[in-house]
């Protein structure tokens, strides 16, 4: 089925440099076809300016945002949990609220469903035709997407890609535990059980950033999203 409504859910923590940018490409982006779009922002208990800011652009803009603010800081899986909650499109995205990706490429993703070649579409930062430098995240991706490929039975080249457009009817059964980055392996371990689910990627355009210019994810979360593959591949928790 062609998606409908594409509710794409922004979880923000401390994102006070970029949300508004990130923000202002998706009020922009015209989806494929009669494709319509909703806008959830999560602030999930920010402690800089982003609340502020957010707020301030939503008072400027004719765009029907929806904001939800955590009291207390959950992770971008809590953020992500909220904003399932929430909406009210047929399918849904995230898109993180820094500059790391293109909103662009959503509409590639869409197209995808739109013209009946997928149900479930992740957006590849490795089919891009130009690889990635060498470095101990990339290194960190593909061990873990092929992990999760022995595990769950999938053939991804990007496992733990943001951008995963998702049929809202997938997630009937399923019921999400992971609070932080965890959510990538679980959610993908969760909708593999599903074999009528036909899985598609489609490259994305990725402007990594350091540590020092925001990115939150550590190593402990590779640890972490280890044993999620373990948990919910092998283990079918």
């Amino acid at each position: 089925m062609p998606v409908g409504k594409l509710s794409i859910i922004v979880p923000v923590y401390n994102e006070c440099e970029t949300v508004v940018p990130v923000l202002k490409l998706l009020e922009a982006l015209q989806l494929p076809g009669t494709t319509q779009k909703e806008i959830l922002v999560v602030d999930d208990a920010s402690t800089d300016n982003s609340t502020a800011v957010i707020k301030d652009y939503f008072r400027q803009s004719n765009f029907p945002f929806i904001l939800i603010q955590h009291s207390e800081n959950k992770g971008k899986g809590g953020s992500i949990i909220t904003g399932l909650g929430a909406l009210t499109g047929d399918y849904f995205i995230i898109q993180d609220a820094d500059l790391e990706l293109n909103p662009e490429d959503i509409i590639t993703m869409v197209s995808a469903v739109n013209s009946n070649r997928a149900d479930v579409v992740y957006g590849s930062r490795f089919l891009n035709g130009s690889p990635a430098p060498f470095s101990l995240s990339k290194l960190a991706n593909t061990f873990l997407t092929w992990f999760s490929n022995f595990s769950f039975g999938t053939r991804l080249t990007d496992m733990e890609t943001c951008y995963k457009l998702i049929p809202v009817s997938a997630m009937d059964n399923i019921l999400l535990k992971e609070q932080r980055f965890g959510f990538e392996p679980e959610i993908t371990a969760k909708l593999a059980r599903n074999k009528s689910l036909r899985f598609f990627e489609v490259p994305i355009r990725y402007s990594a950033r350091t540590s020092l210019e925001g990115k939150k994810i550590g190593w402990k979360d590779g640890f972490r999203a280890v044993w999620c593959i373990v948990k919910y591949g092998w283990l079918g928790k």
